[in-house]
């Protein structure tokens, strides 16, 4: 299918009005998931523009042998363009390219994979926490390096009137203005019951997402807790700021007595989906409180527990002067019968 852009790409004309030279892309896309074997009839999209504002101008399918070819192509050297496959709902680009009159011919090689709804097949390869703990917040940026370690894509299963979520970000639930540092992300992500949330297909190898922060303290002092969306072996936590000696982990310290910092860290066994880092940052304003509890039920018992001694000590002074006096008579007949 031939796209207005592409009718004006081809209708460009040389100063002596004879049909500009023509370019060509064409390639192959093959089976990622299966030993790069060659895709049929699958198709494929080619967008083109200046810079990064790409939009489709051609669609065609691949033939018998996995073959693509898009003729009759600009050679305006200011015009990207960038070839792609679609497979069960997902793209995958291949290498973006640009004609000119040297280069009229480009191939490309496009890599698709089978999709897989569930179970996920993600894990973090390594998870970064960095925090700057101020007065009032604590400013936190993650690094996850997510790795698919499959051949397949993993797309996630839509739920009932919910969107298709393949990562759930299981930061603490009152955290302030989460930003990405890529534009992608921050326009994938979404929020769904106070967690980031998004649908974006994770294909085969690496890819690492970078977001940021904030977390209230009151009273410069807090707890940060923050469970795992993904099976992790590889943890760091680092944290910096104001009273970095008032810090307590659940994971071990490697603290750097050279450093104002201090770095818990988790290298090991992966640590499994939902486990909990928890942090404990400042003097608690709280503990007092639950001190003071403490020591009033001990106080209540200490009470109870002297009164029950006053009682049987008054018990058994009773008894035992009514004893001695027993004692007395029975050592004393005429006494006895005076009485």
């Amino acid at each position: 299918m031939i796209t207005p852009l592409l009718v004006l790409l081809l209708l460009s004309l040389t100063a002596d009005g004879l049909p500009a030279p023509r370019g060509r892309i064409e390639g192959v896309v093959v089976d990622g998931t299966r030993g790069n074997e060659m895709l049929v009839n699958a198709e494929v999209v080619l967008r083109a523009g200046p810079g990064n504002a790409l939009v489709p101008i051609a669609t065609t399918k691949t033939d018998v042998y996995g073959k693509f070819a898009f003729e009759g192509l600009s050679l305006d050297p200011t015009i990207t363009y960038l070839p792609g496959a679609d497979r069960d709902g997902v793209h995958y680009p291949g290498d973006r390219t640009r004609l000119d009159l040297k280069n009229r011919f480009a191939y490309v090689t496009i890599v698709a994979f089978a999709a897989v709804k569930t179970p996920s097949p993600l894990v973090a390869e390594r998870h970064d926490i960095d925090i700057s703990v101020q007065q009032d917040l604590m400013e936190v940026t993650e690094t996850l390096l997510v790795k698919n370690p499959s051949r397949r894509t993993y797309v996630g299963e839509r739920g009932d009137d919910k969107m298709q979520v393949t990562l759930r970000l299981s930061i603490p639930p009152d955290f302030d203005r989460v930003t990405f540092d890529r534009e992608f992300y921050g326009r994938r992500f979404g929020i769904d019951d106070h967690h980031p949330v998004t649908d974006i297909p994770w294909p085969p190898g690496r890819r690492e997402l970078r977001f940021a922060y904030r977390v209230a303290l009151r009273n410069g002092a807090g707890v940060f807790r923050r469970t795992l969306e993904l099976p992790c072996g590889d943890i760091h936590v680092r944290v910096h700021g104001e009273n970095p000696e008032q810090l307590a982990c659940n994971m071990p310290s490697e603290r750097d007595t050279h450093s104002d910092e201090a770095l818990f860290t988790w290298r090991g066994k992966p640590l499994p989906v939902g486990h909990t880092i928890e942090l404990r940052v400042g003097r608690s304003p709280f503990p007092w409180i639950q001190f003071a509890r403490w020591a009033s039920l001990a106080a209540v018992g200490a009470l109870a527990i002297s009164s029950i001694a006053v009682v049987r000590y008054r018990d058994w002074q009773s008894t035992a002067k009514h004893k001695l006096s027993d004692s007395n008579i029975s050592r004393n007949p005429t006494s006895r019968r005076a009485a």
